[in-house]
């Protein structure tokens, strides 16, 4: 087993208290060599050395001040990178001063609002407008983004198509209650107390009423609200309107003299 090695080249030379061989033995000789010509260890140099010394000696320095130089470059870089750690373990360990604590909470409360929907201005913190949506063909779209002309129609189209389901609303919730009644009171939100009244009062009116289109024995009309009803249906005809259109007709009957004294009787109960 081969106990001897030669032509080691060592990198680093370390005295330890507890060495891994005990009994390695090394000769070293060691000379001030400042002031002498440094080709020979220029020439010996590693090819990774040359190339850290060449910006140097680009300066027009000479060999050995391009190694003194650098060596001092290395040891200012070495201190500078021990006092950058110091100073990272130290502000690591230091406690926050008030004004850092102020900060974070500024940042936070600004967040917070940004989230909620605020915009903060220089001048004031305004909450952001919301954006209004209608709905196009069963999806939800911005009006902003629809033409003017386009969105009127759109919106009086809405409006027509909520009146009609607020009409069959009314016709289906309190059928025996005058519709223009019946709707303007659906669109509030009543209680469950409320409701149960109405239709109690709805039932009544049941009993009360006659079949559309009967007559007494002198041929006119059982009660006011067949007699309104009759004149719409009438106006309708008249008018080549839609059933969807019955609320339009309802009104347009209700301003004439003949409707206003119809609808005074029906509120007597006549």
């Amino acid at each position: 087993m081969p106990n001897l090695l030669k032509q080691l080249e060592l990198e680093e030379l370390s005295l330890v208290d507890r060495p891994a061989n005990a009994q390695a033995m090394v000769s070293l000789f060691k000379r001030d060599t400042s002031g002498e010509d440094m080709t020979e260890e220029v020439e010996k140099m590693s090819d990774d050395m040359k190339a850290k010394l060449k910006p140097y000696m680009d300066k027009g320095m000479s060999e050995d001040e391009a190694m003194k130089a650098y060596n001092m470059d290395m040891k200012k870089s070495d201190d500078d990178s021990e006092e950058a750690e110091v100073e990272k373990a130290e502000e690591e360990t230091a406690e926050p001063s008030e004004l850092d604590l102020l900060k974070a909470e500024n940042e936070r409360l600004r967040k917070s609002l940004i989230e909620n929907g605020f915009v903060i201005r220089a001048e004031a913190i305004e909450k952001k407008a919301e954006v209004e949506m209608i709905e196009v063909e069963g999806e939800m779209v911005a009006k902003s983004d629809i033409p003017t002309p386009v969105l009127k129609a759109l919106e009086a189209l809405a409006i027509e198509k909520a009146d009609v389901e607020l009409t069959k609303r009314a016709e289906a919730t309190l059928p025996h209650f005058e519709t223009k009644v019946a709707k303007e009171l659906l669109k509030f939100d009543l209680g469950e107390e409320v409701m149960a009244a109405l239709k109690a009062a709805d039932k009544l009116f049941e009993g009360t009423m006659v079949e559309f289109g009967k007559s007494d024995a002198d041929g006119n009309f059982a009660s006011a609200n067949d007699k309104m009803e009759a004149l719409t249906k009438a106006y309708m005809e008249e008018h080549n309107m839609k059933k969807s259109q019955y609320a339009l007709a309802y009104a347009a009957v209700a301003k004439t003299d003949e409707g206003k004294a119809l609808i005074a009787k029906s509120y007597k109960g006549e």
